[in-house]
C-alpha cells in the first residue's frame, strides 16, 4: 500500500492536485490548482531533453544502489526528483512514488530490488515523455485547433488522427484505460477523481477531458503556444505566466498590441506627412517627378523595415530628415 496521497480532478474550470506524505502525522495535505488544462499545456511545452543528464545520473545511482544498498545513491535519486518536482506538478507524483518505493525496500530488504526500483523505467522517461509531447501536439493540430482550415466535426478529425497510427507508428496518442473514483472533493462537491499510477495517467485524464468537451485550442499571438479557448472564441492570447512579475501573455500581449498599433499609427502618419510635403515640391519646382518617385520607393521600403522592427522609429525619422 502506498504511503502517500496524490490525486487530481477537474472542477468549475480549474484542475486540482492534492498530495501528502502519509508517513508523517504532522505533514499537511498540499493542494495546487491551475486553470483548466494548464498542467497539460505546460507539460507539452516542457523542454525535456536538457533534463536527460539528470535521469542518467539517477540511472547510474540506482545501479550502484543495487550493489551497495547505500544511502548516498538513494540520496542522489531523491534529491534529483525533488529538483524535477519544482519544474512540473507531474514530477511531484514521480517524486512521491519513488520515495515510497525506497521506503518499501528499506522495510523489505529481501524483496526483488529490480522489480520495485526499475532503473530502466526511470532512465527511459525523457524519451517516453518526448513521444507523449509530440502526440499531444499533433492532437491539438489535427483535432482541436479552432483555426484549422478543415471545417469538420471533432469526432471525424479525431478518427483521422487515430487512423494515422496505422501508417505512421507513434503518430497518435492511443487512449487507454484508467480508473477514476467519484468522490467528495476538498470543495465539498463531488467529481471524478484520479489516483494516478504513472505520469501517463495524468496525461490520459486531461486528454480525455479535452476530447469529451471538444475543447478548442488556438496558438497564442504572443508566446506562439497552444492554449484552451474560453467561451469567447476571439481570444488571441493565453493566460499563462510569462515573466518574473507574474504577468500573463494576455496582459503583456495586450500592452504590446497597443504599443504596436500606436507606433504603427505614428509611423504611417510620419510617412504620409513627408510624402505629401515632397509631392507638393513637384508643383513648386523643388524636385523632379522622377526624383520624387525614386524617393517614394526608397521611403516605402524604409517604412516597411521600421514596421517589421528592423530599424527603430527614431532611425526612420532621422533617415527622412536626411533625404
Amino acid at each position: 500500500m502506498a504511503d502517500y496521497l496524490f490525486y487530481t480532478y477537474f472542477e468549475e474550470g480549474r484542475e486540482y492536485f492534492v498530495y501528502k506524505d502519509l508517513t508523517f502525522e504532522r505533514s499537511h495535505k498540499k493542494e495546487k490548482d491551475f486553470p483548466f488544462l494548464e498542467s497539460l499545456l505546460r507539460f507539452t511545452y516542457l523542454d525535456i531533453w536538457p533534463m536527460e543528464d539528470l535521469f542518467k545520473e539517477m540511472d547510474k545511482a540506482l545501479l550502484n544502489f543495487y550493489r551497495e544498498r547505500d544511502r548516498d545513491s538513494k540520496k542522489i535519486v531523491m534529491s534529483t526528483l525533488e529538483k524535477l518536482a519544482k519544474e512540473h506538478i507531474y514530477f511531484e507524483f514521480l517524486r512521491l512514488d519513488w520515495q515510497s518505493r525506497f521506503r518499501y525496500m528499506d522495510h523489505h530488504p529481501g524483496e526483488d530490488v529490480y522489480e520495485h526500483l526499475p532503473h530502466k523505467q526511470l532512465r527511459h522517461i525523457p524519451s517516453d515523455l518526448d513521444t507523449l509531447q509530440k502526440q499531444i501536439m499533433r492532437l491539438f493540430e489535427d483535432v482541436l485547433d479552432i483555426d484549422d482550415s478543415k471545417k469538420k466535426p471533432v469526432r471525424e478529425k479525431l478518427q483521422a488522427y487515430l487512423d494515422k497510427e496505422k501508417s505512421n507508428p507513434l503518430y497518435a496518442y492511443q487512449f487507454r484505460p484508467i480508473s477514476t473514483v467519484y468522490e467528495r472533493t476538498n470543495n465539498g462537491t463531488f467529481a471524478e477523481v484520479l489516483h494516478p499510477t504513472s505520469i501517463s495517467d495524468l496525461v490520459e485524464l486531461s486528454l480525455r477531458e479535452c476530447v469529451k468537451r471538444e475543447q478548442r485550442m488556438r496558438i497564442c499571438s504572443y508566446c506562439g503556444k497552444y492554449f484552451a479557448i474560453p467561451r469567447r472564441n476571439t481570444a488571441e492570447f493565453c493566460n499563462l505566466t510569462v515573466d518574473s512579475q507574474g504577468r500573463t501573455c494576455r496582459e503583456v500581449g495586450a500592452v504590446k498590441r497597443w504599443a504596436e498599433k500606436k507606433n504603427s499609427d505614428e509611423l504611417f502618419k510620419e510617412y504620409r506627412r513627408e510624402y505629401k510635403k515632397r509631392f507638393n515640391w513637384i508643383k513648386a519646382g523643388k524636385i523632379s517627378p522622377g526624383a520624387f518617385y525614386a524617393w517614394s520607393a526608397t521611403a516605402k521600403g524604409k517604412r516597411d523595415e521600421c514596421a517589421a522592427g528592423k530599424i527603430s522609429f527614431d532611425e526612420f525619422k532621422e533617415w527622412l530628415s536626411e533625404f
